[in-house]
């Protein structure tokens, strides 16, 4: 049996973990060792933690079993609960009524015991009727009640200050229901908090802005507003993302926002959170999509299939969200008794499209308007500066040199001209997130510096450099096979140096066998598994581990579960040591989640007790 200190030090270092599967896990095992071995005076921390973990990380129905242990320990041993954890447990009831909107398989008359037991609890504790009050009025809102949803929202917003209400959501939920019910000028007006914030505020409140600004013709603010609500995001959930894509695709910016569902969208677009999540995520793509479906259904998204069904056009993107979002909204339906949820998304099918949003990209104001299929080719057939700027700059420093590029070139300075068309590369992808429109535009500079500089007799180090940068915006705009050439050519050159650069060498290895895995080469494993151990023996963990990842997501997609928990569990044990705990931690989340779906739960179980042991 662990010792009190012993199983509080387990729980701080899950804490340590970001939300996801491996944190969820984890939680979950230590929960069973204490329930199985005790102390029993630290389960009300770990079933706290297991909420929290289910909430933010997992969503699944089994918080609620979780809590009513919580409850059930609460009402017999008192004594185990500290101020702490007794406010947090009911803090957390908060969290359990709200997620009964999310689960279309609680009744209705399990609702109303749920919220009866709350307030009874409530009363009791003298925690007051602010909390209660706002359950009622969510929960009536969301099954369509609308007078009872008024009469409760009254009487919530009656309360002065509560301790137990988060003042910068209270704010933030004004705020959305005023854009939701076409208030646009008065969610302007409240503004987003600025006190009191917390994990949602003001992120949530400034994409609502930016929505309440698009209604209101006013891009520039729209685009400010959506910059400050990533500014004050740490991780995406669907919801959030899916504000966001309604915003830039509406907001005509459509490569803008599949640019987002490329960089933020894996767990969303996987329908991989709540029934309620993932509703809300379908239609907020129905509805950024819908006015698009004439003139730019065959806008390519950069999205991978889901299954057998292709998202690879604006179109299908649209035409899959429709089809996962009708069942969904049917359950709801169900539950509440009514079709508001099917009309819900009908209204969204015939959504138009709203003032052009302007993306801030720096400090000199210069910014995006509206992007399509259209732009995004001629920046790539160009190679030359986006056709979206908004604000243009009449002379721009990739333009200066692309100047001195050109003037290099016609003197035959291969050497020189190359050096600049890599520069003007790398001063698109300098300036923060890389849209799919600087990824293309990159892109072609890449391809037009590579001849130049091998012709020219550049060092092999500069051009690891240029291909190392080049990889994954190749990989971005789907064309890694345009990285076949400057590969080969620089594993030729560093073979054949006198004395070759160890990195250089191992660099060109790393590239080759990144796009064996992407060809599905026989031989790209054999490749990892030798560059991987040259890196162990020259103490390269990182570089190890990241190409172990990349191997291990190749070996799932060709169905080798087997190889990629061993390159998953692998990875995880580079990165340990270089603390670096985002990556060790979606490398066992990976690995949690490949055991899970193969049916090896008690290698799951083994997996944990060894992180629990160190």
């Amino acid at each position: 049996m662990w010792s009190t200190h012993e199983a509080a030090q387990k729980i701080a270092a899950t804490r340590d973990l970001p939300y996801g599967s491996a944190r969820t896990a984890a939680m979950e095992y230590i929960t069973r060792t204490l329930e199985r071995e005790g102390p029993e005076s630290m389960l009300p921390e770990a079933y706290l933690n297991l909420v929290e973990a289910y909430v933010f990380g997992q969503p699944t129905p089994a918080s609620f079993a979780v809590f009513s242990k919580l409850l059930r320990l609460y009402d017999a041993h008192p004594e185990h609960f500290d101020e702490f954890t007794a406010r947090t447990l009911f803090w957390q009831f908060k969290w359990i009524i709200g997620d009964m909107t999310a689960y279309p398989q609680i009744s209705k008359e399990q609702a109303r015991e749920l919220l009866d037991e709350m307030r009874r609890r409530y009363r009791l504790a003298g925690m007051g009727e602010m909390a209660p009050d706002r359950a009622e009025y969510m929960w009536a809102a969301h099954i369509g009640e609308d007078e009872a949803a008024e009469t409760w929202r009254a009487r919530w917003l009656a309360h002065g200050e509560d301790e137990m209400d988060c003042g910068s959501c209270r704010h933030g939920g004004i705020l959305r229901d005023h854009v939701t019910d076409g208030e646009f000028e008065a969610a302007v007006r409240l503004g987003a908090p600025t006190e009191d914030l917390c994990n949602r505020e003001p992120a949530a409140s400034h994409r609502q802005l930016a929505l309440a600004y698009l209604h209101l013709g006013d891009g520039e603010a729209a685009g400010r507003h959506l910059l400050r609500a990533a500014a004050n995001r740490d991780q995406y959930d669907p919801d959030d993302l899916g504000v966001e894509f309604e915003v830039l695709a509406r907001g005509q910016n459509l490569q803008a926002a599949f640019d987002l569902l490329a960089d933020h969208g894996k767990r969303a677009l996987d329908l991989a959170g709540d029934p309620g999540d993932n509703r809300n995520f379908l239609r907020y793509i129905v509805a950024g999509l819908a006015w698009a479906l004439e003139d730019h259904g065959d806008m390519p998204t950069g999205l991978r299939p889901a299954g057998q069904v292709e998202r690879s056009t604006l179109k299908e993107l649209y035409d899959w969200a429709l089809a996962e979002s009708r069942p969904l909204a049917q359950a709801f339906d169900r539950r509440a008794g009514n079709t508001r949820f099917s009309e819900s998304l009908e209204a969204a099918t015939k959504l138009d499209a709203l003032t052009p949003i302007v993306l801030p990209t720096g400090a000199d104001g210069a910014g995006s308007a509206s992007l399509t299929e259209a732009d995004a080719a001629e920046g790539a057939q160009t190679g030359g500066a986006s056709a979206t700027d908004a604000t243009p700059l009449s002379f721009t420093p990739v333009e200066s040199y692309l100047a001195v590029a050109r003037e290099h070139e016609a003197a035959g300075a291969s050497l020189e001209a190359g050096m600049a068309y890599a520069e003007a590369a790398f001063l698109v992808l300098a300036g923060g997130p890389v849209t799919g429109a600087q990824a293309l535009e990159a892109h072609g500079f890449f391809e037009t510096a590579w001849p130049l500089l091998a012709d020219g007799g550049a060092a092999p180090a500069l051009l690891a450099e240029v291909v190392r940068v080049w990889a994954p915006v190749a990989e971005r705009v789907n064309d890694l096979e345009a990285l076949r050439t400057p590969v080969g050519e620089l594993q030729e050159l560093a073979r054949q140096a006198a004395h070759p650069d160890l990195l250089t060498v191992m660099q060109a290895q790393d590239l080759a066998a990144r796009l064996s895995l992407a060809a599905d080469d026989s031989a790209s494993q054999q490749l990892v598994d030798e560059l991987v151990e040259t890196y162990r023996e020259n103490e390269c963990l990182e570089r190890a581990a990241r190409l172990l990842v990349v191997a291990a997501e190749a070996a799932t997609a060709a169905g080798q579960s087997e190889l990629a928990i061993g390159r998953y569990e692998l990875a995880a044990e580079f990165f340990e040591p270089l603390r670096l705990k985002k990556s060790r931690a979606a490398a066992l989340d990976a690995c949690i989640e490949l055991l899970r779906a193969t049916g090896q739960e008690h290698r799951v179980e083994a997996l944990l007790a060894e992180l629990m042991a160190g």
